[in-house]
């Protein structure tokens, strides 16, 4: 049961810049969006130009994905490394 505890702990920690990161990312790809988009309004672009710009917004959708299973693996990594440190097998 501890392993499943100190996983839990990992993940919570990870989870938390996980968190983080992913709001930054979706503020900048969305900022990056409306910055096009109003580029677009400007300079009168064509429809399939608009389209193109707006399933870039699918980008936002994959960077929280790759952001919060980046947190799991961190949290993964750091639970075998601590029950690797702690086991007695492993120590000199």
């Amino acid at each position: 049961m501890a392993k499943n505890e100190a996983f839990m702990v990992a993940l919570k920690e990870n989870k938390r810049w996980a968190d983080v990161c992913t709001v930054i990312s979706i503020v900048l790809v969305v900022c990056l969006e409306a910055g096009t988009a109003i580029v677009g309004d400007y300079a009168n672009v064509d429809l399939a130009t608009r389209i193109g710009m707006y399933i870039v917004l699918a980008a936002v959708i994959i960077v929280v994905c790759i952001w919060q299973a980046a947190a799991f693996f961190a949290a993964s990594i750091q639970t075998l490394i601590l029950e690797r440190r702690d086991d007695p097998r492993h120590q000199r």
